[in-house]
C-alpha cells in the first residue's frame, strides 16, 4: 500500500493494459464488457497499517478496493488475495508474525489454484 492505494508505477502499468479491445469492449448499449475471462488471480497486499474489513480504518483501504475494481471491469472476478498487515505499526515481531501467517495462507490458496 502507498498513500492508502497502490504505487504510481502500477498504477501506469494498469493504464496501459486497460485498453478498450484489448482487456475491455464497450457494448452496443454504451456499457463495458471485460475480455480477459476465466482466469484466477492471487493479489498479495503489503501495508504498514492495519485496515480489517468491518472496521473504521477498512475506509482507508483504496488498494484493495481498487485492484479488485479495475480487475473486474477487465472480466476477472475468480481474484484470492493475502494481506500482510501491519508490516509497520504493530512492530518488528507482529510484522514477522504477520508475514509468516500470510506465507501460510498464500500456500493453502496455491493448493487450490
Amino acid at each position: 500500500m502507498w498513500n492508502f492505494s497502490i504505487p504510481y508505477r502500477l498504477k501506469q502499468y494498469i493504464d496501459i493494459i486497460v485498453q478498450p479491445g484489448y482487456t475491455f469492449a464497450v457494448t452496443a448499449s454504451g456499457g463495458y464488457d471485460g475480455l480477459v475471462k476465466g482466469k484466477p488471480v492471487f493479489i498479495a497486499y503489503a501495508r504498514g497499517g492495519e485496515y480489517v474489513a468491518g472496521t473504521a480504518s477498512e475506509a482507508f483501504d483504496l488498494q484493495k478496493k481498487y485492484l479488485e475494481l479495475i480487475l473486474g471491469f477487465m472480466g476477472l472476478t475468480d481474484i484470492r488475495s493475502v494481506a500482510v498487515e501491519p508490516t509497520l505499526a504493530g512492530g518488528p515481531e507482529t510484522a514477522n508474525r504477520k508475514r509468516a501467517e500470510a506465507i501460510e495462507k498464500a500456500k493453502q490458496l496455491a493448493r487450490k489454484f
